[in-house]
């Protein structure tokens, strides 16, 4: 277990070695789009002040040749609503053609978003653009409400659907040969010009998983790889109608030996609906006066992020590295980023500090709560220890990092949320920090003021106009963040306690209101259960809010009961996210459900199988009015009887105290260096606590790691110290001279000698030690450009921190 212990050390060393080498310079990403200026305006003025907002917010944006100027003007195409001889005309042409309460369903908006001269790569890009150039002009008349109108579903009984086997065996007869030869020069991960999905991947396994997505087991005609190549004529082999059909049929010989999923004739169900058989859950309702970057991710596909805003310029994000769309419209980061060009982010500069105050809105899900660095969430900087401001993760905590006169270049120090409030979580959260001058920084958490003064107030620096606005990491590469974010808004003004609640309020993400037709179960038209679900990510849905309505307006007229509701999927209750089997309430005669009527305020996870466009969702019940269906509870099988084990552990780990004495005592650095001291204060309440060593999680040798690292950048940054341990190392060459295979003993034997010093027969072997620790030493050896003599501390620090934060010190 020792050796276990220490060889994942070795790996995380790796890592943490090759983390230092980073440069500290912004990527410079080139603009994806120039927009044309356009000429100045020489016609008459405006005669009113609204028809002056209108030309500064959409009339100037949309009367250029790029967008609808090199059209909609006089002699050329009607109507005249970019004409540049009179604004005022444009004015008159353009109000037929908006809706100033709700800007989104204007014809002009739904003109572009339909495809019809989109100036961007994404439609729903342009769309999203032209609304809030409306919402600009229309300001205080953009209606607030987020009014919903409901309207009846499609009546669908629940049917006989197929779903995917687990085994590929099908997969692998029918379709896969199809694919594997006339796909796999695009949809294989392995090629030079690889494409998504790789349903032609040489793994089997793989190549399953991603045609999930593109075959329809209940309609193969209707598969995605049956129409791109019938009706879209995509890379056909041979004649694209035979294409289509050959393909059709192997997926009808998968489909057909896939028994059905038929729903049991027990149950008592409601009928049936898709997640786009919805209504569309408006997101109206934000508070957006001021904004002047916005991200709400919706293109889904591609890697330009869109910037719609409607300030110029769009600081459009490029995408680079291990970087997702989520369906839900977001971003996943893993290893990855996505970055605006230094000369789009310079429209932040120029216009936060006009206003000398700022908020930044976003929605994230960080993946664990172990981040740190701090990680970087929405950073707006140049490298490691340069920025104007970062919203960033260190563990359970938030942190604003800015520059003002009162901090340094890296906008330290940091405001934080409290340490032991354990505010940062791994679950959806609504995070804003604002800014300004009397009351310095703030941060808001879903929609809570976080109870943390800023202690540090100042006027914002002289901020540099050079950086770039980054998501996911740092300029240099480094600090990598790991979640999802769904949206992101920032502001020129500060936002009110008032308006972020207003936001949190509204909440994130593309929602649809499904309305469960019961009326033929309780015998009153038009009544439905109604739930709130939105696709969670790219595996599972959110279904929340149930409630039961009736859209006519008629109240209940007899009495029912309702208990035990299960959601289903594909012609089976679902096998997870079943929080409402213990439902139990009854409508008494007369009760009003004109508007909702809650029945749960509860929220549950259901898995995604055959796609939002094909997962077809229904409710069962173990009583609804006079219909029933007892549902047995499950049996519990009590196990063999197994002798009880007294035994334990024959080994410990030492506690956070010991860990700290023994790393001083092996490296000689006193527990009272600054750098040991303020890491030991960290991660205090992360080390064991107990010495049981069943009780022992990564969590804590991630901080154990933390603080061996400390003392060993400590321990080879003191000339003594380090003169002592390494005689015979010259840590002024380069570590392929100093470190080279002949000289490596000079730094692997006396670091052994140092932190190992007892020779006991239960430890790992020195000699096996040895070979991992020379492994690592080449790995950090090899640079990308030319490593410097500074590289050689830098790998001695690693592999220190390999050996004292490993099992030999650990384990007692």
């Amino acid at each position: 277990m020792k050796h276990l212990l220490f060889k994942r050390l070795v790996f995380v060393s790796l890592f943490l070695g090759l983390s230092a080498c980073g440069g500290g310079d912004v990527e410079e990403n080139p603009p994806t789009e120039q927009t044309p200026t356009s000429d100045v305006y020489t016609g008459p003025a405006a005669a009113t002040a609204d028809i002056q907002k209108y030309k500064s917010s959409l009339w100037d944006n949309i009367s250029t040749q790029d967008k609808c100027g090199a059209c909609h003007t006089e002699g050329s195409q009607a109507p005249y609503f970019a004409s540049r001889n009179d604004v005022n005309d444009a004015y008159a042409a353009t109000n037929p053609l908006v809706d100033l309460t709700d800007p989104k369903v204007s014809r002009l908006v739904t003109k572009v978003a339909g495809g019809h001269n989109c100036w961007l790569a994404s439609d729903s890009a342009c769309g999203e653009t032209m609304t809030q150039w409306i919402k600009l002009w229309a300001d205080e008349r953009v209606s607030t409400a987020n009014t919903i109108e409901l309207t009846a579903p499609v009546i669908r009984d629940p049917g006989a659907s197929k779903s995917f086997p687990d085994d590929s065996s099908l997969f692998s007869q029918h379709v896969y040969p199809l694919l594997n030869q006339y796909c796999v020069s695009c949809h294989n991960e392995g090629v030079p010009a690889a494409q998504s999905p790789f349903f032609a991947s040489n793994d089997i396994d793989v190549a399953y998983e991603a045609a999930k997505s593109v075959i329809n087991l209940d309609e193969p005609a209707l598969s995605r790889l049956v129409v791109r190549l019938g009706s879209e004529f995509h890379n056909c082999w041979s004649q694209c109608v035979d294409d289509s059909i050959e393909m059709r049929d192997a997926i009808m010989a998968l489909s057909d030996g896939i028994e059905l999923d038929e729903v049991s004739p027990d149950m008592v169900v409601s009928k049936s609906l898709r997640l786009t058989d919805g209504i569309t859950a408006s997101s109206g309702g934000r508070f957006e006066t001021d904004v002047i970057a916005l991200y709400q991710f919706k293109t889904g596909e591609g890697t330009i992020a869109y910037d719609t805003s409607g300030i110029s310029p769009a600081a459009n994000l490029t995408l680079s590295g291990d970087v997702d769309w989520l369906g839900s419209w977001g971003l996943s980061f893993t290893n990855g980023k996505a970055q605006a060009s230094t000369a789009n982010s310079k429209k932040l500069h120029d216009l936060i500090t006009a206003t000398g105050e700022f908020s930044v809105e976003a929605w994230v899900t960080p993946n664990n709560v172990t981040q740190e660095g701090p990680a970087r969430i929405v950073t707006y900087s140049a490298g490691d220890d340069a920025r104007n401001f970062t919203l960033g993760q260190t563990l359970y905590n938030y942190d604003f990092m800015l520059q003002t006169d009162a901090s340094n270049s890296n906008g330290e120090p940091a405001l934080s949320t409290p340490d032991a409030d354990e505010v940062l979580q791994a679950t959806l959260q609504h995070v804003v920090m604002t800014y300004n001058a009397t009351d310095g920084r703030r941060i808001y958490v879903n929609g809570q003021l976080i109870d943390v003064v800023d202690e540090d107030i100042a006027p914002l620096a002289n901020w540099d106009d050079s950086f770039a606005l980054i998501l996911g990491r740092e300029a240099s590469n480094q600090h990598v963040w790991q979640g999802d974010i769904r949206l992101l808004a920032i502001y020129n003004r500060v936002l009110t306690s008032e308006q972020v609640q207003q936001n949190y309020e509204v909440g994130v993400g593309e929602k649809f209101f499904l309305l469960f037709s019961i009326s033929h179960l309780v015998d009153l038209p038009n009544t439905y259960v109604m739930f709130e679900v939105s696709q969670f990510d790219n595996y599972s849905y959110l279904f929340s809010n149930a409630a039961i309505v009736n859209i006519d307006g008629t109240p209940v007229s007899t009495g029912f009961d309702v208990k035990g509701l299960r959601i289903g999927i594909n012609g089976k209750e679902s096998a997870q996210g079943q929080s409402y089997v213990n439902l139990d309430l009854s409508l008494s005669a007369g009760q009003d459900i004109a508007e909702p009527f809650s029945i749960s305020a509860l929220g549950t996870i259901i898995a995604l199988e055959k796609g939002v466009n094909q997962d077809e969702f229904f409710l069962t019940f173990e009583q609804l009015g006079e219909h029933t269906n007892v549902v047995l509870p499950s049996v519990f099988v009590t196990p063999s009887e197994v002798p009880a084990s007294t035994e334990s552990a024959q080994i410990g780990v030492r506690n956070f105290a010991e860990i700290n004495h023994s790393m001083s005592a092996l490296t000689g650095v006193s527990q009272q260096s600054t750098k040991v001291f303020d890491t030991y204060e960290l991660v205090k309440r992360q080390l064991p606590s107990i010495e049981n060593i069943e009780t022992f999680i990564s969590a804590q040798q991630m901080g154990i790691t933390q603080l061996a690292i400390a003392y060993c950048d400590s321990a080879i940054e003191d000339n003594t110290i380090r003169g002592n341990w390494f005689p015979d190392v010259d840590f002024t060459a380069v570590p392929g001279e100093a470190l080279s295979t002949a000289q490596r003993g000079n730094l692997l034997n006396p670091l052994i000698n140092q932190l190992m010093p007892l020779s006991l027969s239960n430890q790992p072997n020195q000699s096996a030690i040895y070979a991992e620790l020379d492994s690592l030493v080449s790995g950090l050896s090899v640079c990308s450009g030319t490593c410097d003599a500074e590289r050689t501390r830098t790998i001695a620090k690693s592999t220190c921190a390999a050996v004292l934060a490993s099992a030999v010190m650990l384990v007692q």
